[in-house]
């Protein structure tokens, strides 16, 4: 099928990243121009609350951003921003946040981290862990006793996700896990020279497949990418893990890992889902606010994942 008319007219008018090295400093310049534009015309979503707090991480401050739903909150979602581990903060996922929290009717806890190339591997994922376990320590007050907790993200933040679930099961320091994981169009495999026919395919306009590897190498630095915690795909063992709900499209380059992941955790008792939308692309999720298509595949994922949580209480 192919790509929605409004989303790739959209995408036809943002410039994209070229293969090559990229410009991070402007890479992230776009990011934060894009702001205004990805509200839509509706303006800013009306949450309960929204609160900014600052933890104290291995590596310094890691901020955090609590969204409150009007109403009882059903549980909680921790959410990690995309962006290739090198872009993205907390105002550019807070539209995306807000609508979560609106929709699910869960409080919503985003987290920023250290970005590469200037901080590679472990500062992002520590940063995350960081305000992952925050979050379990304090779900009561957050989401509510016996409610969900649930920890997710996209694209890079999908990885993130991915990787502090895997921390979090093999921790012993008493914080728990979350109960479910939202990988929206995850990075899961940062091995080098690994063949997906998703990425021969190289069919999203808004990722280019000759890119994942630098990304993965800028993030990585010096660390071996087959380490667990920056390729979750290669850890030896899945089982254990929460249970996930896992999207897709079908022309993004990461499709097949994650469709692997999928396969591995599914493999190893894990319950999992899988979504995925056909004419859709990577970052779908924050153009929700201004193109229709999106704004339907998103209440679909925010649906499933009610129905998923509902039915593991």
């Amino acid at each position: 099928m192919p790509l929605d008319p409004m989303l790739a007219q959209l995408i036809s008018q943002i410039p994209a990243v070229p293969e090559g090295p990229v410009d991070y400093p402007a890479v992230r310049e776009m990011a934060n121009s894009m702001i205004p534009m990805i509200v839509g015309p509706d303006g800013t979503i009306e949450v309960g609350k929204v609160e900014d707090l600052g933890l104290v991480g291995t590596g310094g401050p890691v901020p955090l951003r609590v969204y409150r739903p009007i109403g009882d909150a059903q549980g909680t979602l921790h959410y990690v921003h995309g962006g290739g581990w090198a872009v993205g903060n907390l105002a550019t996922v807070d539209h995306t946040a807000r609508r979560l929290c609106r929709d699910l009717g869960m409080v919503v806890v985003t987290s920023s981290y250290r970005l590469a190339p200037e901080h590679p591997f472990p500062a992002a994922f520590e940063d995350s862990l960081t305000a992952a376990r925050w979050v379990l320590q304090n779900r009561a007050e957050l989401g509510g006793a016996g409610c969900p907790a649930i920890i997710g993200g996209d694209s890079a933040g999908g990885n993130l996700a991915a990787a502090v679930s895997i921390a979090l099961r093999d921790s012993n320091d008493g914080t728990g896990v979350f109960d479910c994981q939202l990988l929206l169009y995850p990075a899961v495999d940062l091995r080098p020279n690994r063949e997906y026919a998703s990425r021969v395919r190289d069919a999203d306009p808004t990722l280019v497949a000759g890119n994942l590897d630098m990304y993965a190498a800028d993030y990585a630095g010096a660390a071996d990418r087959s380490n667990p915690l920056i390729s979750p795909l290669a850890a030896d063992s899945l089982s254990g893990l929460p249970t996930a709900l896992i999207v897709v499209l079908s022309v993004d380059p990461l499709r097949d890992e994650a469709i692997a992941y999928a396969d591995r955790l599914r493999d190893s008792g894990v319950m999992v889902e899988v979504m995925e939308f056909d004419n859709l692309t990577h970052g779908f999720v924050h153009f929700a606010g201004i193109i229709p298509a999106t704004a339907v595949a998103t209440q679909q994922v925010v649906d499933r994942l009610k129905a998923l949580v509902k039915g593991q209480s």
